[in-house]
C-alpha cells in the first residue's frame, strides 16, 4: 500500500467554519436526493437527475462507498446535513477535483470552503505536484470556484459526455504545487 492511499485511509473527515466534509453512508439518501433530483445540479454532472431515492441509494452503494478514499460529502454544520459530495481523484502525483452542491447552497462560497480544505491536503499531505479540473463551458460558477482557490484556466478541451452522447466543451484548470506554496506565502 502506498503513502498517498493510506493518507487517504487516515483523513476520513474534514472540517471548515461552516462545513464538515465526511463520508457518504446510504443514510445519507434522503439529503442527497433533494440535490441530486434537481435538473439544474444535474445538467453540469455526468448523471442524470434521480428520479427516485432509490437511484440516490444504487448511486451510494455503487459509487460513493466503493470510492471511499476519494470522495466526500459535505456536511453544512448548522443543519447537519448533508448539501453536496466533492471527490479527489489521485492518479500518480496528480489529483482531478469533482463537486456537486445543492442549489439551495449556491453562490455561498460553499464549495470554495469545502475545495480548499481538500486543495491544501493534496499539496500539504498527500505531497502532490498538480490538481487539475474542468466544467462545462457553461457552467462558469465552477470556474470561478476554481478561480478562487487558486486555479488558473489553461484552456479548452472537448470531451466525450456519455449522458449527453457527444462531445462538449470544457475549461480546463490546474494549480502546480509551486503555485500553491506562493498562494500560501501571501
Amino acid at each position: 500500500m502506498d503513502k498517498i492511499t493510506i493518507a487517504l485511509a487516515q483523513h476520513e473527515t474534514f472540517e471548515t467554519k461552516r462545513l464538515i466534509l465526511r463520508k457518504i453512508k446510504i443514510e445519507d439518501a434522503a439529503d442527497m436526493f433533494e440535490f441530486t433530483s434537481d435538473p439544474e445540479v444535474a445538467r453540469f454532472v455526468t448523471y442524470e437527475p434521480h428520479e427516485s431515492i432509490e437511484i440516490t441509494q444504487a448511486g451510494i452503494v455503487n459509487f460513493f462507498i466503493p470510492n471511499r478514499l476519494s470522495t466526500w460529502g459535505i456536511v453544512y454544520r448548522a443543519t447537519n446535513k448533508v448539501i453536496g459530495t466533492i471527490d479527489l481523484r489521485i492518479k500518480g502525483d496528480k489529483g482531478n477535483f469533482g463537486w456537486a452542491l445543492h442549489r439551495a447552497y449556491w453562490g455561498q462560497g460553499i464549495m470554495p470552503e469545502a475545495a480548499k480544505a481538500l486543495r491544501d491536503f493534496a499539496f500539504d499531505v498527500l505531497k502532490l505536484n498538480v490538481l487539475d479540473s474542468e466544467h462545462y463551458v457553461e457552467n462558469q460558477k465552477s470556474g470561478r470556484v476554481m478561480e478562487k482557490i487558486g486555479m488558473r484556466k489553461l484552456g479548452q478541451q472537448w470531451n466525450f459526455v456519455k449522458k449527453k452522447n457527444k462531445s462538449v466543451l470544457h475549461d480546463y484548470w490546474a494549480i502546480t504545487r509551486a503555485e500553491y506554496l506562493a498562494l500560501k506565502e501571501k
